[in-house]
């Protein structure tokens, strides 16, 4: 599975071990996942809505208190607020380890996916389990200032609110531009736009179907390259058909995340229009990789581009977003100062972020004197 919240849970983990803590990663079963050391897979069953995310079963199991028992954490952080939060909060309490819970995503844009009561009564639900759940943890981690304020918006307190960026590492292009289209089948000599992320109804990717027509009037051989995959992939497809643009878009289909980094070597333009981001953190892989980026001003996406400078924020409609792609493709030397500033750019390191993190870990373990420490983090 390849998406912000697992990205950000591997690179916490790879970096933390770096520095050489323990991580031991709790989650649930899945029929795809190979045996890893210091991962502990719980039993789950499939959600028919979402048969890619397996659920863990309610109740903590003994497999799982008796790793407690035996290996004794420092702290414990957890990552979604549903089941295996829950689970986490309790055993918490119950062994008097510290919990420090992250706030990822706006549960509340995605309820299409919980098609069980009508939204407004699932809404309400929620933001009542999301008070409560957040009040209990010791801290709470969210990666931008939006996301705290959305917290805050909706009555969530919470003893400690830190803003921790997920880091993205800052490696020059693994290949030349020509090199990865070839790789990947593309012409060598058209302007492309790229999209990296799930294709899934809360992107708001029509956008980018409806703005093309736009984009191509003035640059007509202009391409639109979609990398990722998604349940909203057949309806895209059969939108893309019916406006004629089976030739001006290409579909890739998931990428590894360890690959990607040749797919924003093929690009000239990163195009981003979800208005449901905490963070965004594609923007800040494809300004790594010297892409300047056109992006919906929404959420907390718009916080990882300065506009102007790396980028151009927009409004959610069609007719600005394409003037504002249009811009970019056609002014090779706005293009290519944004492209120097976008390499450039303040961003956070995955060690920085761990820095960051073990600081938030070391706080909530000074707030419980009674926690039984063993000087290294799980």
């Amino acid at each position: 599975m390849t998406n912000g919240v697992a990205v950000a849970v591997k690179t916490l983990r790879a970096e933390l071990q770096a520095q050489g803590h323990r991580v031991t990663v709790v989650t649930a079963r899945h029929p795809q996942a190979l045996p890893e050391e210091d991962v502990l897979r719980l039993p789950a069953f499939t959600w028919f809505t979402a048969p890619d995310y397996p659920l863990p079963q309610p109740r903590p199991l003994p497999q799982l208190h008796r790793f407690f028992r035996e290996n004794r954490p420092d702290v414990i952080h957890v990552q979604i607020p549903f089941l295996l939060g829950v689970i986490g909060l309790r055993m918490g309490r119950r062994y008097g380890v510290p919990v420090v819970a992250h706030y990822h995503t706006l549960y509340d844009r995605y309820l299409h996916y919980v098609p069980i009561a009508p939204v407004w009564a699932l809404r309400r639900l929620l933001w009542w389990h999301l008070r409560r759940f957040y009040r209990l943890a010791d801290a709470t981690i969210v990666p931008s200032r939006f996301a705290r304020s959305y917290l805050q918006q909706h009555g969530v307190q919470s003893s400690v609110v830190e803003v921790v960026p997920t880091g993205v590492e800052f490696h020059p292009a693994p290949m030349e531009r020509g090199e990865a289209r070839v790789r990947y089948g593309l012409p060598l000599d058209c302007p492309i736009m790229l999209y990296v992320g799930r294709l899934a109804r809360e992107k708001n990717l029509e956008l980018l179907v409806e703005m093309l027509p736009l984009v191509r009037r003035e640059v007509p051989d202009a391409l639109l390259w979609l990398v990722g995959s998604g349940n909203a992939e057949g309806t895209l497809r059969e939108r893309i058909r019916r406006m004629g643009l089976i030739d001006a878009v290409r579909l890739q289909g998931r990428v590894p995340h360890e690959q990607i980094g040749a797919v924003y070597s093929a690009a000239d333009l990163f195009v981003f229009p979800s208005i449901t981001e905490t963070q965004g953190l594609v923007l800040w892989e494809a300004q790594a990789h010297g892409l300047p980026c056109v992006v919906v001003n929404e959420g907390g996406a718009s916080e990882s581009v300065r506009d102007g400078v790396d980028g151009l924020l927009v409004p959610n409609e069609v007719q600005a977003f394409a003037q504002a792609v249009v811009r970019l493709l056609k002014d090779g030397a706005l293009h290519q100062q944004m492209s120097h500033n976008a390499l450039n750019a303040p961003r956070l390191s995955p060690s920085q972020m761990a820095q960051q993190m073990l600081e938030v870990y070391r706080r909530v373990q000074e707030d419980m004197p009674l926690h039984h420490t063993t000087g290294r983090q799980s």
